[in-house]
């Protein structure tokens, strides 16, 4: 195959996943993240798989045809870190969210101080351990392109050795630098390189699996006739027998590790990751991955042996050779592809993440000390990070490139990836035990970094260089210093092992060795013991006891932030802490004018992590304050004198306590011991070297409680709440206490003007003892009558939460969704006022059932949340009856059947409104599922009470399931096929109707025969006057009638002119009242038809004044409104005009129109 052919597709393959990249930063930008949606946890699982470099394309098939079954480490190891121990990363990528780091360097240093030192070295370890890695993937390019081009054994490509993985190499550096070196916030997620990352993913399990299978099917028919082949060769039968000994073990243990300790795998696991919950998606499809991408790995190693028994052939290029070798060059170009992408896709994030490292952890501390670089770029840093970054991709593939051409020519890939794994494996230690105990320290992270990576260096890194030929020989044989046992293979007298195994074990146990003696024999700084705390409970304090200097103000830590991460994040951070909207406003220019507090110090510094580590971060905010205090000598002879009075000070103190008779300890606002007695450790009983200046009160108490000082249930708690009580926190206090020893205690705790306390012990034991029963009976009852009413004080609580929720829910349910169903309505309306196209009938139709589901929906919300208030008046029954009759007497016509209402004269004491729905319900359900026959609506006296019964003619109902039917959303499927079956929730809003008002409802039912359904009311103890009956409105049309609307919505005013229009009304229409009466000109409106919510706070009642002041009071109007409550209706109903609600009914809209130019007509008729 032709060199210009195989590098034009590559270049266009690179170019495709710039595309993708691009178009998924694109999206990304546009849709703010929220576009993904359930693809999220697909794409971390399968950015994940970035674990599978070339090292797995190729180098899985050269480890597999040398040590058969062995390759399977590499991914056992993820395997079960991620499908196992998958919580210890979701651990990890909390306490990452939670203190803002982009790094693994950056992680490990957080945790221990947030030390710069620390984060240096790691930075250093990192690169170092991970240069041969990269070197892989070059060689792995390298190669692969050379055996596709047809001249591996012929000549290079390019005419000097070397040339081809230059320029592979240039490639690699110009497309990383694209793709993640474009921002300086690190831990901004990289959107489209994840997508790329994603789909380069699926490209290598597609490569795997056709060509693997290709050849597989090619050479022998199927992978167990291979196996059958191999069987028959001694050689080949001997690779096919596993060999589970220690160095599969510990390559295994390797593989784990690196699944979360190498630099890209903790930047696409935990820094990209954007939820939690994706874990758990990744701990199944991760693994998965790895099975399909490894399944035909010993197949096709066992045909390369097949096929090239001689060894002529390098087996780490088998899935390239072997399909040219048969003549399929398509199926090359696919394999080289999949390698193509398994190194770029490694090399890309690898270089993001170690140029992140280098530039935050070693080049800015750097420039930080030295004043010049700091003062030229201090008003604008961004620049000068970003070029770092890019120059720091360009040294690391530059070296990279360097140890392939020295050292990485001699081995096989899979050696060369082993080398690495061993390397950041020496960050388990610290990171693990960092995560889980708080005792590891500072100096003990150090301590076993520095001996893990020297062992790593000497048992695994100088082996490959005696290799090479970069080191004589001779130290493999004699030993460091001529002694055996300090030979690089047999370091401390084990020779078991091969070299890689050997060298990684040994650096392992070295580095866990150090840091835990160093930590065991090492103190915690304050800040120390604060992040631990952080990292292990995943709580942090609210101070860390840092006070900013007098006159530095938010305004200082605004700029500094600005200058580093740009003015709009620093905005958003400060407006948070200001609880300001507007960066803009006089309010938030007067708010950073106010003294710095350690919470926005501690904002500061999150915020400035994700540009320059934490570690840098915490520097750069220190020197800011620092600015503003004295210079270093005078602040140092201050700070002498100040430790000589302090000194003398406490000598007398110290004196003073010691000779008192009985126990005091002090302690400060955060319940930290300040200082105690001698008196005071003898009375608790505590060993001398338990306590330090500085514990925390809960870890003595702790302590004690451990040992049954607190034996009484409630007793720790009232401890500490008697201090954290508000009526106490400033008066003194005086408890007892009973030690398990019989000793009592008299605690005597007095408040200190910093918010401390000092507690006094006293031994009054003797005294005590006569009291003691009496005393534990009070106490027993006081702490169960102050539990019960914490108990009734929080379920009020949670229900009034509850309540505030519904009552959210009905507002934005009556005014938010309504607006777009208003619109819809008129929209649909004025369509079937033009014509009866299936289509709109059917949408009408469809927008019918979703206003049922909302109207349904609020009435059961208003329900619940106790809006509704029943308005009780002495009602004729009939006044109700009738009008439901004639109104759905149309319907049962329609399907056929007879509805008959008996006339009723009697008066009931009721609510006419929710007595109607409650009958109207009724009526529907029985219109609903009767087939055939005849509906009969009428009433009979039961005592004091008035029955109004609703009967039919259907189905009837099962016992057993006449009381489910007034469940929310249920519903029998006995009704007729045609029928519109409804939502289920009718019977129960009349089950709470009926509720609200005191009245019984109930049913009887024949299964086959039909149903009645019926409600008490009680009757009036007065009649009810009759209702007058209406007067004939002469009816008009609307033709000609000027409309003029009020609308800040322009969809929903655009609806209302279609449809006013299609009933030969005219429509003026202006967003206020103004805009309104301008847009009328000398016109004068009949009627007035405005919206409720209107723009600014205006209402339409401010805009029907407007108008009434220039046309006169007797101007119909209406307000349309979704607002159902009492205060609208009332202050709508005040100023004489008529409400309608939204969603409007065409049909109701047009009678109130035409009743209202009637109306107006009248006079001058």
């Amino acid at each position: 195959m032709q060199s210009w052919l195989v590098l034009t597709l590559s270049l266009v393959y690179l170019a495709a996943l710039f595309g993708i990249a691009w178009q998924g930063d694109r999206l990304a930008d546009k849709h703010s993240g929220a576009a993904q949606g359930g693809r999220a946890p697909l794409l971390y699982a399968l950015s994940l798989a970035v674990y599978c470099t070339s090292w797995t394309f190729y180098g899985a098939v050269g480890r597999a045809a040398n040590g058969g079954f062995d390759f399977l480490s590499i991914y056992v190891g993820p395997i079960l870190m991620i499908g196992l121990g998958w919580p210890i990363l979701a651990k990890m990528v909390r306490v990452a969210k939670a203190e803002n780091t982009v790094s693994i360097s950056d992680f490990i240093s957080a945790r221990y101080g947030k030390s710069r030192v620390l984060a240096a070295f790691v930075t250093f370890i990192a690169v170092l351990t991970v240069l041969p890695y990269f070197a892989l993937q070059l060689k792995a390019i390298t190669i692969s392109l050379e055996a596709i081009s047809g001249n591996m054994f012929g000549g290079p490509l390019l005419d000097k050795p070397g040339q081809n993985t230059f320029i592979i190499t240039c490639t690699m550096a110009l497309f990383a630098i694209l793709f993640g070196v474009r921002n300086i916030h690190a831990n901004e997620h990289h959107r489209g390189l994840m997508t790329a990352i994603a789909a380069e993913s699926l490209v290598k399990l597609l490569a795997a699996l056709v060509v693997g299978g290709g050849i597989v099917f090619a050479v022998a028919g199927g992978p167990w006739e291979i196996f059958d082949q191999a069987m028959e060769r001694p050689e080949l039968r001997e690779i096919l027998t596993p060999h589970l000994d220690g160095g599969w073990w510990t390559m295994t243990l390797l593989a784990a590790l690196a699944i979360i300790c190498l630099p890209r795998q903790f930047h696409v696991a935990v820094v990209e990751n954007t939820h939690v919950g994706d874990i758990r998606t990744a701990s199944w499809l991760f693994p998965a991955y790895l099975v399909g991408i490894n399944l035909f790995v010993m197949p096709v190693a066992l045909a390369g042996l097949l096929m090239y028994p001689d060894g002529s052939v390098n087996a780490d290029t088998f899935l390239v050779t072997i399909p040219l070798e048969l003549g399929h060059p398509g199926m090359a170009l696919l394999a080289f592809i999949g390698g193509l992408s398994a190194a770029t896709s490694m090399i890309i994030v690898g270089a993001v993440a170690l140029s992140t490292m280098v530039c935050n952890d070693i080049i800015v501390p750097v420039l930080m000390a030295y004043r010049p670089a700091m003062k030229r770029w201090q008003d604008d840093p961004k620049p000068m990070l970003l070029t770092v970054r890019r120059l720091t991709v360009l040294a690391l593939l530059t070296m990279a490139y360097f140890y392939y051409l020295f050292i990485g020519t001699t081995f096989p890939l899979a050696t060369i990836g082993t080398v690495s794994f061993a390397g950041v494996a020496q960050f388990a230690p610290p990171l693990l035990l960092g995560l889980f105990f708080r005792r590891v320290t500072k100096a003990g992270a150090i301590a076993g970094l520095g001996a893990g990576f020297i062992t790593w260096a000497y048992t695994v890194l100088v082996p490959s260089f005696v290799v090479a030929g970069l080191i004589p020989g001779s130290m493999m044989d004699e030993g460091l210093f001529g002694i055996s046992w300090l030979t690089p293979a047999g370091l401390g007298g084990i020779h078991d092992l091969d070299t890689l195994a050997h060298g990684a074990l040994v650096s392992l146990g070295l580095n866990l060795l150090a840091l835990v003696l160093v930590s065991f024999f090492t103190r915690q700084s304050d800040l120390e013991k604060q992040q631990a705390r952080r990292f292990v409970s995943q709580r942090s304090d609210a101070r860390d006891g840092r006070q900013a200097p007098r006159g530095a103000i938010l305004a200082d830590l605004h700029e500094l932030a600005a200058r580093y991460v740009g003015a709009k994040r620093a905005d958003a951070v400060f407006l948070d802490l200001t609880q300001l909207s507007n960066p803009r406003s006089d309010q938030f220019k007067v708010a950073l004018e106010a003294r710095i507090d350690e919470e926005a110090i501690q904002a500061t510094e999150w915020l400035l992590a994700g540009a320059i580590g934490s570690a840098s971060a915490r520097v750069v905010v220190a020197s800011l304050l620092s600015d503003r205090r004295l210079s270093r000598s005078d602040a140092r002879s201050i700070i002498d004198e100040a430790s000589r009075a302090i000194l003398d000070q406490h000598m007398l103190l110290r004196s003073t306590l010691e000779n008192v008779g009985k126990g005091i300890c002090a302690v400060d606002k955060d319940f930290r011991l300040l200082l105690w007695n001698y008196r005071f450790l003898e009375l608790l009983d505590v060993p001398e070297g338990l306590i330090t200046v500085g514990t925390p009160l809960g870890q003595l108490v702790a302590y004690l409680q451990s040992r049954g000082e607190f034996g009484r249930e409630g007793e720790v708690e009232s401890l500490f709440m008697r201090r954290l009580d508000p009526k106490r926190r400033d008066q003194d206090d005086v408890f007892h206490r009973t030690r398990p020893d019989g000793t009592v205690l008299e605690i005597s705790s007095n408040p200190m003007p910093d918010g401390g306390f000092v507690a006094v012990y006293n031994d009054i034991t003797d005294k005590h003892r006569a009291a003691e029963a009496l005393r534990a009976a009070n106490e027993g009852l006081e702490r169960g009558i102050a539990e019960r009413t914490t108990d009734l004080a929080a379920a009020k609580q949670e229900a009034d939460r509850a309540n505030q929720a519904k009552t959210r829910l009905l507002a934005a349910v009556s005014h938010d969704l309504l607006q777009p169903l208003h619109a819809a309505r008129l929209f649909i309306s004025a369509a079937l006022e033009r014509g009866q196209d299936p289509l709109v009938t059917q949408a009408d139709a469809a927008l019918r059932s979703v206003e049922q589901l909302l109207g349904d929906l609020l009435d059961v919300t208003k329900l619940d949340t106790g809006v509704v208030k029943p308005n009780r008046t002495a009602v004729m029954v009939d006044d109700i009856l009738r009008p439901l009759a004639e109104e759905l007497g149309v319907v049962a016509d329609r399907h056929g059947l007879r509805l008959r209402r008996v006339p009723c004269l009697a008066s009931v004491d009721t609510d006419a409104v929710l007595l109607r729905r409650i009958l109207q319900n009724f009526l529907a359900n029985a219109l609903r599922y009767t087939p055939k026959g005849r509906i009969l609506l009428g009433c009979r006296r039961v005592g004091d009470h008035l029955r109004i019964e609703v009967w039919d003619t259907g189905p009837g109902i099962p016992p057993e399931r006449q009381r489910e039917i007034f469940q929310e959303f249920r519903q029998l499927d006995t009704g007729p096929g045609d029928r519109d079956k409804g939502l289920g929730l009718g019977l129960s809003i009349v089950e709470r109707f009926a509720a609200i008002l005191g009245h019984r409802i109930g049913l009887r039912s024949t299964v086959g025969k039909g149903s009645c359904f019926f409600v008490e009311v009680p009757l009036a103890t007065t009649p009810a006057a009759p209702s007058r009956p209406t007067s004939a409105v002469q009816v008009t049309g609307l033709q000609g009638t000027l409309v003029l609307c009020v609308e800040n919505e322009p969809a929903i005013a655009e609806a209302t002119r279609a449809l006013l229009t299609g009933w030969d009304c005219q429509v003026v229409w202006g967003k206020t009242g103004e805009a309104a009466l301008a847009a009328l000109g000398d016109a004068k409106p009949d009627v007035l038809l405005t919206d409720f919510h209107l723009d600014h706070g205006a209402s339409g009642l401010d805009a029907l004044a407007l108008v009434r002041a220039r046309f006169g009071e007797t101007l119909p109007a209406a307000v349309v409104t979704a607002d159902r409550s009492d205060a609208v209706r009332e202050a709508v109903t005040a100023v004489g005009a008529r409400i309608i609600y939204k969603p409007v009914r065409p049909g109701a809209l047009r009678a109130l129109l035409t009743q209202m130019t009637a109306e107006r007509r009248r006079p001058a008729a």
